[in-house]
């Protein structure tokens, strides 16, 4: 690459040609540009001073021109220069100078006695560029219909002041930064480097002028433009952006990012480690095309032939729209395309486009796409890393030439790797009380169960699509005036269940805020013409049971997690059975039903519990307190005791469901080992006399989390072992 600053009469000489790629966009400018451009000529013209207008980057060719050797494309600067010559075709019109003109903007041919425009103009263009550069008489163009072209040089033609302009003036002070790109250059970074907040050249704009020249316009409009440029709205659908993990790319950029890594993972061409790498940088994606491309032989033909296949399935089957319609409560390719755009998974691109291009069998195809689902949803819920994902749908996958559902339940289930690991049953249900979501994850996850477990099933109201909804916090955010704290929890325990998956809803029409920040009452069943969430929510199944109860605090909102959990396992589990049996909400334990039916359930869940606990009639403790001092008592009465026969004693199913956390009694060491930002709330480590030891020096914590459920069975173990313990509650 070489910079250099150049008067307007050193690039455009005579004997340079400069060739607007074939299939480049079209020219954009219009009369803001052009009235300002008409400005600067003036002002240069009368100041007589240099004027910058930017960089040109111009890519050497080695083609016969006849005569002129000196050929370039145009790699940036098309705007620019189509103006230019525009501009000074329309000048010396005016003042008679075409000999002027065509000194500096045309190029002879000698052997053939003919001669043409430096500019050679891209294919959307070319015939109204053509026809300004030919004109000899100075008179507007009848009929310039939408043509950019045609309407700037009218623009030019009734503007321009030859008082106020001089062709000499330009050509000596107009002035570029030429840089000038070997043939070898890699012409989109250097584009993207110096323009950076300029309009991007897509990767499909580079390789449609990759693939085709002039002379395969026939191939070019037979294949290329069906797919990709048939109409306006398939213009639109191509240029649609979408999330790809931190970036934002158009869907065509996304396409031919997901087909390279298809590609690379080919084993007839055998791509070696080091390129595989170099290829999947999203920065370079035309690069790596090219470069495959000239180092393992692949025939460009073919190559665009395949990538023509995949584009219809991607066309086909990927569409943002998927948020605007309801979707099937079967494991399908539109759950996971509404998956792909709702939890910005595009890292996932891929693998479906290869399992749709080569797995013929519906069935065997929704099989695996049932397991993604399963997959990508329970790591979402558990807010698990995605850092190897891009690995997994392309290397991992695609390289093992995984087609069947068993070749991929196998694969995920024995491979060593946690960052990929499948959540199990218990790390879900972790989750579901102590994982704060984002609202469009949120809103995501709840959609697709709500999709789920319908099933089919007649409800009184059809379910509507995704964008019609919004998450709302049934305890709100702003809870200080309405919803005081109750006795056991804390402000910081709040606020995070306040963001958890028990706490959200999905509702059909966000909520006034005087109803929504209003107390449990009012924000139930409305206020006035407001309507509350018993008005919205009535119809909704992962809503049972919330609007009929009595009040919303802390252990209604572990309650519904817990419920919601039970049914998350069952919609996605840990793995999909091939025969994806019908899942039927109503044979499940209903929220509404522990609210309403089991009165014990009710006082024992629903409402927060001030039972407090006594050893001989002496201090009463919380529950938390008196499990710990429980364990402790034993302890000091049975010294002898290992860890090991502790745990006998007090075995993890003693916990309550989504309550063992890391067991009963937990270790020191797995204590530290566990990554849970909320784990100093579950054992209290820090409290006085809760650090406890073994007879064979296992340092250990006692779990401090309990329903009062659990606890009366730990009273009954107490009394067993000859301790008298006394109740007593508050209220």
């Amino acid at each position: 690459m070489e910079a250099t600053k150049l008067p307007l009469a050193s690039i455009f000489t005579g004997h340079r040609v400069f060739d607007i790629p074939f299939y480049q966009r079209s020219y954009v400018w219009k009369k803001e540009q052009w009235e300002r451009f008409l400005e600067d000529m003036e002002f240069v013209s009368i100041e007589s001073k240099d004027y910058f207008l930017g960089s040109a980057i111009l890519k050497q060719q080695n083609l016969n021109m006849g005569v002129t050797a000196d050929h370039r494309t145009v790699i940036d600067g098309q705007q620019r220069f189509t103006t230019i010559v525009i501009f000074c075709k329309a000048l010396c019109l005016k003042t008679g100078e075409l000999d002027e003109f065509d000194r500096y903007f045309m190029v002879r041919n000698k052997k053939e006695s003919t001669k043409k425009c430096a500019l050679v103009h891209s294919m959307n263009d070319r015939k109204d560029f053509e026809q300004v550069v030919s004109l000899t008489e100075d008179k507007p163009i009848d009929d310039a219909g939408n043509s950019s072209i045609l309407q700037a040089y009218n623009y030019f033609q009734e503007k321009i002041d030859v008082n106020k302009v001089d062709i000499d003036e330009l050509l000596s002070h107009l002035i570029f930064i030429d840089i000038e790109l070997h043939p070898n250059d890699d012409e989109q970074a250097i584009f993207d480097t110096i323009n950076s907040l300029g309009v991007r050249l897509t990767t499909a704009e580079l390789l449609k002028n990759y693939f085709f020249t002039e002379s395969t316009l026939e191939e070019y409009q037979e294949l290329w433009v069906p797919i990709f440029e048939k109409d306006k709205g398939t213009s639109e659908y191509w240029n649609f952006q979408i999330t790809a993990g931190r970036l934002k790319r158009n869907n065509i950029d996304a396409f031919f990012s997901a087909f390279l890594n298809i590609k690379i993972q080919d084993r007839e061409i055998g791509v070696d480690n080091e390129h595989k790498n170099m290829y999947r940088r999203v920065d370079s994606i035309f690069a790596s095309y090219k470069d495959l491309i000239a180092t393992y032989n692949i025939d460009k033909k073919e190559l665009y032939q395949e990538i023509i296949e995949y584009a219809k399935l991607y066309a086909k089957y990927i569409n943002s729209d998927v948020v605007e319609s309801d979707i099937p409560s079967k494991s399908c390719v539109e759950r996971i395309n509404f998956m792909i755009f709702t939890l910005d998974c595009s890292t996932m691109l891929p693998y479906i486009l290869y399992v749709l291009k080569n797995v013929k069998n519906e069935k065997e195809r929704n099989d695996i796409f049932g397991y993604l689902e399963s997959y990508v949803v329970r790591r979402a819920i558990c807010k698990s890393e995605n850092n190897s994902f891009s690995d997994l749908f392309s290397e991992i996958l695609i390289g093992n030439e995984i087609k069947t559902f068993e070749n991929l339940k196998s694969l995920i289930e024995n491979r060593d790797e946690m960052a990929l690991a499948l959540p199990n049953d218990e790390k879900m249900q972790e989750c579901f009380h102590d994982i704060e979501q984002p609202n469009k994850r949120a809103l995501a996850i709840l959609y697709l169960m709500e999709s789920r477990v319908r099933n089919n099933q007649p409800h009184a109201t059809k379910i509507l699509s995704f964008s019609e909804y919004s998450l709302e916090h049934i305890m709100p955010k702003k809870y200080e005036k309405s919803w005081p704290l109750n006795d056991g929890y804390d402000e910081e325990t709040r606020r995070m269940m306040i963001n958890t998956l028990g706490n959200m809803a999905m509702l059909p029409q966000k909520l006034n805020s005087s109803v929504s920040n209003a107390d449990w009452n009012t924000k139930k069943n409305g206020k006035g013409t407001r309507k509350g969430i018993s008005f919205f929510a009535s119809d909704l199944v992962t809503m049972k049971g919330v609007v009929t109860c009595p009040e919303w605090n802390e252990d209604t909102i572990w309650n519904r997690a817990e419920w919601l959990a039970n049914i998350a396992i069952k919609i996605w589990p840990s793995y999909q059975e091939t025969n994806d049996d019908d899942f039927d909400i109503e044979a499940e334990t209903k929220l509404d039903q522990v609210n309403q039916e089991d009165e014990s359930a009710k006082s024992r869940n629903m409402n927060h519990d001030n039972t407090k606990y006594s050893f001989d009639g002496t201090e009463f403790l919380s529950k938390s307190e008196f499990v710990v001092t429980l364990v402790r008592k034993y302890l000091e009465n049975h010294p002898q005791l290992t860890y090991k026969e502790l745990k006998g004693k007090y075995p993890d199913r003693l916990c309550a469901k989504g309550y063992k956390f890391r067991g009963f009694l937990c270790t020191e060491k797995d204590y530290n080992e566990w990554n849970n930002k909320y784990k100093e709330k579950r054992y209290q480590p820090n409290k006085e006399n809760h650090r406890l030891t073994s007879s064979d020096g296992v340092v250990f914590y006692v779990n401090t989390q309990w329903t009062k459920e659990g606890v009366d069975k730990l009273v009954k173990i107490a009394k067993a072992d000859g301790f008298s313990i006394y109740t007593r509650n508050k209220s």
